[in-house]
């Protein structure tokens, strides 16, 4: 079954040609390598073969040395040819991929049974947003950081006092509790560059300054 689904994949039509070699500022590098023997394999750009790569746009270099072998990749999940060689062709070609989540298969055309290899890629992670907690009871109001970088936030609010609300004010931000409200809340906010205040109405004694990011 391995067989007959390596040799469906690299049947398939080619449906991305060769980029302008990777440069500075370009996408990681790929590299992939069959010949000058019966041997076939994918490296990142330290030489470390690849099994897992996180989805994205990768630039491969393939070096193909053996005028008997070729390098063809496909995706196994849409069963669609992304990259090959020709047989005779022996050089190197340079390639971009787009890599969405799946699973993708590499091979010899010609000798697809003992020359191939495979590959998974993983959805990037989603990055954190971070959490700035505000808690207000009958005596005071406070906020878990008086310094941060510009950017998203979550505001965790914890209001325990029926008599207090709390209260930020900044550029781009004016978000408040009621006076009555007691429970938690959370609001999802943008902090800009400046300084922002807080507290409970009327006295938004608090300072939040927000600083650029470096």
């Amino acid at each position: 079954m391995r067989v007959r689904r390596i040799l469906l994949l690299l049947v398939l039509p080619l449906t991305l040609g060769a980029a302008p070699a990777a440069g500075a500022g370009s996408p990681p590098l790929l590299i992939g390598t069959d010949g000058p023997g019966f041997t076939i394999d994918l490296t990142d750009a330290n030489g470390k073969h690849v099994d897992v790569l996180t989805a994205g746009t990768y630039t491969l270099l393939v070096h193909d040395l053996s005028d008997v072998h070729n390098f063809a990749l496909g995706s196994q999940t849409t069963n669609t040819r992304l990259v090959t060689t020709g047989i005779e062709f022996v050089g190197d070609e340079t390639y971009t991929l787009d890599l969405p989540p799946g699973s993708y298969a590499y091979a010899c055309s010609a000798h697809f049974e003992t020359m191939n290899g495979r590959f998974h890629v993983i959805a990037a992670p989603t990055p954190s947003t971070p959490t700035l907690s505000a808690k207000v009871t009958s005596r005071s109001v406070s906020l878990s950081a008086k310094r941060v970088t510009a950017g998203s936030y979550r505001v965790t609010v914890s209001d325990r006092s029926r008599t207090r609300n709390f209260h930020v004010v900044g550029p781009g931000l004016n978000r408040r509790t009621g006076k009555t409200f007691t429970g938690s809340v959370t609001w999802r906010v943008q902090l800009a560059p400046g300084t922002y205040r807080f507290g409970s109405d009327p006295s938004l004694t608090g300072r939040l300054v927000v600083s650029p990011p470096a």
